[in-house]
């Protein structure tokens, strides 16, 4: 079955500072409907600013965004309608009391009393603050802060729901919850746009990856068919003895290309038909060295974002040294 596009980003450019900075560069792509559409990319990458023009908040300098065949910039209201977003700093509605800033959220997007009250004491029970309920939101922390902003972009019945960064400065049992609300939400239909420089968390989540640096697009995805692209070596993480480290590498440099994380952590990538052998050296042969830990470990998202970053930079070099050639 075809696939619905909700968004298509055509060929969207934004130029601050009298055109000495483009934030995004000719960015073309679309979103299904119903998907887990990760933006992944380092800080300062243009992520934030092509969300912005997602939503209507900042206009393009080239090219144009339509939401279900709609001119964003042309139907604010009903892109406001339609899509719940988290941005990084979501605290407009500071000076009301906690549970009073999610019922009425819920209610400018259309619940009645009693539905937007019922999901609001959910959504407080989840969170775990229920006894911070009438505190001012100017009054609780940072992280309860980040929480109700969340909460805020959950409640309702928004078709698509875009949230920037979601789980900087939460502990791991918030971000867990965080995540696990996101896909109960995508599980109902949902469509989720997920930006953030947490490679390792989002792998969990997401169907298709977009990597965006310097602007620009770099590659977009499904995550299994991304990893198709990078290194297809295998990896071997292995974890031992502090003081013998030195020694384990000189035997093991004989295998392929290792790396040294740490003081006693060791990365080998061997080729296939070679990983057999170092199965059998560890397990069996490995001369009196003490291996805490190993694991073979196939390609990660990370290794995905770092590649195609690496290979766009070369590139970027290629064609810079061909101009001043």
């Amino acid at each position: 079955m075809k696939s619905v596009h909700i968004y298509e980003i055509d060929h969207v450019s934004k130029i601050y500072k009298r055109g000495k900075v483009k934030a995004n560069d000719d960015i073309h792509f679309h979103v299904n409907e119903g998907e887990i559409l990760g933006l992944l990319g380092p800080n300062g990458a243009g992520k934030s600013t092509l969300i912005n023009q997602m939503v209507g908040h900042l206009s393009p300098t080239e090219g144009k965004i339509l939401f279900r065949g709609k001119d964003v910039l042309k139907q604010s209201k009903f892109v406001a309608q339609n899509v719940a977003f988290y941005a990084q700093d979501p605290h407009a509605l500071v000076s009301l009391k906690v549970w009073e800033v999610l019922f009425y959220t819920g209610r400018l997007r259309g619940m009645n009393k009693q539905d937007a009250m019922r999901e609001t004491e959910k959504l407080l029970a989840r969170f775990e603050m229920e006894e911070h309920r009438n505190k001012m939101l100017k009054r609780i922390s940072g992280g309860q802060k980040r929480m109700i902003g969340i909460g805020t972009t959950l409640i309702g019945n928004s078709s698509v729901m875009i949230f920037d960064e979601p789980t900087n400065e939460l502990d791991p049992k918030k971000r867990r919850l965080v995540w696990d609300l996101i896909q109960e939400k995508n599980r109902d239909g949902t469509t989720i746009i997920l930006v953030t420089h947490n490679v390792l968390e989002a792998e969990q989540v997401v169907d298709r990856v977009a990597v965006i640096n310097h602007g620009k697009l770099l590659a977009i995805d499904h995550v299994s068919n991304l990893k198709q692209k990078v290194d297809q070596r295998l990896k071997f993480e292995i974890t031992v003895t502090s003081g013998i480290v030195d020694e384990m590498c000189h035997h093991l440099e004989a295998y392929g290309d290792l790396e040294r994380n740490g003081d006693n952590r060791l990365r080998l990538l061997v080729e296939k038909k070679d990983a057999s052998r170092v199965l059998d050296w560890i397990i069996a042969d490995h001369h009196g060295f003490q291996i805490d830990e190993y694991a073979i470990v196939p390609p990660s998202l990370e290794d995905v974002y770092f590649h195609i970053d690496k290979e766009a930079e070369q590139n970027a070099l290629t064609l810079k040294e061909a101009a001043t050639a």
